[in-house]
């Protein structure tokens, strides 16, 4: 694929892995999944799936909804740790893809990981080989990290990075990562309404990390740090990759039809390594 930027892109990628941050999933106030929202993003996906295309989705908010439920039934406080709550909320999070997804005619594949599974070569080819059969299959892979076994030296932390690493196992052709914000701003526009949007960043200097800033959003264990994290990974290995708000209904049609944005054009040397995984994954 061309190294241009643009929402075309969506249309020509032929693999596509798509990140749901936890402010989107979920219900701010009351936790719950927003199933309204979900149901406008998976007939996105789903559209997608019917012009021949591959999507790959890496899901937050499981612990996120898990704790809403904790506090409804009155737990202590010590049960309400993220392993816990994560445990409880991955129940109802994968239900809610499921129905969604089996209401359209397709079924859901669910993978938890952890950083062991990323960096173990082994485990990962395991990961790689389960995923080219669900998508062999025309199933949905639905990819969360895998809170409840996590430790400190294997939790990854952050699905953005979880989601670039999924993209460069399965050599996606784009990285989508949908945000609660319209992209990256050169201030945050929360504390300066002069603040402009970059459209398109071709390479990650110094500049564009200071724009980052630190503080990562409510109910994400993220934030825009983490983000251009996951577009080093990406831009490397020869996968664009965009952020884009979500919280609207069908996200993924608001980027094609050219809302704002920001684009990360890979570097041209990623292509070779990219090209490789591509060659043992299953072509459309």
């Amino acid at each position: 694929m061309a190294a241009t930027t643009s929402a075309g892109q969506l249309l020509t990628a032929r693999r596509l892995v798509v990140k749901i941050g936890s402010a989107l999933i979920s219900d701010a106030e009351t936790g719950e999944i927003r199933c309204h929202w979900l149901e406008t993003l998976i007939e996105d996906v789903i559209r997608f799936f019917a012009r021949g295309q591959q999507v790959i989705i890496v899901t937050s908010g499981a612990a996120a909804v898990g704790s809403s439920h904790l506090s409804k039934l009155d737990k202590s406080a010590g049960m309400e740790d993220r392993r816990t709550a994560a445990a409880i909320g991955q129940v109802r999070l994968i239900l809610a893809y499921e129905q969604i997804l089996r209401r359209h005619g397709f079924e859901l594949g669910q993978i938890l990981l952890t950083g062991e599974d990323i960096d173990n070569e082994h485990r990962r080819l395991n990961v790689r080989s389960t995923l080219q059969q669900l998508i062999k299959l025309g199933a949905v892979p639905v990819i969360n990290e895998n809170d409840t076994t996590a430790t400190a030296e294997t939790c990854i932390g952050d699905n953005d990075r979880l989601a670039a690493w999924v993209a460069q196992m399965v050599a996606a052709d784009v990285l989508i990562l949908l945000s609660n914000v319209d992209g990256l701003f050169t201030e945050d526009p929360n504390n300066n309404s002069s603040a402009r949007l970059i459209t398109q960043v071709r390479r990650l200097t110094p500049e564009i990390e200071v724009m980052a800033g630190h503080s990562p959003a409510r109910n994400s264990s993220g934030g825009m740090v983490t983000k251009l994290m996951a577009a080093r990974i990406a831009m490397e290995t020869g996968c664009s990759m965009v952020i884009a708000r979500g919280n609207q209904p069908y996200p993924l049609t608001a980027i094609e039809n050219g809302g704002p944005s920001t684009w990360f054009v890979p570097f041209a040397n990623g292509t070779e390594s990219r090209s490789t995984c591509a060659n043992d994954m299953p072509p459309i």
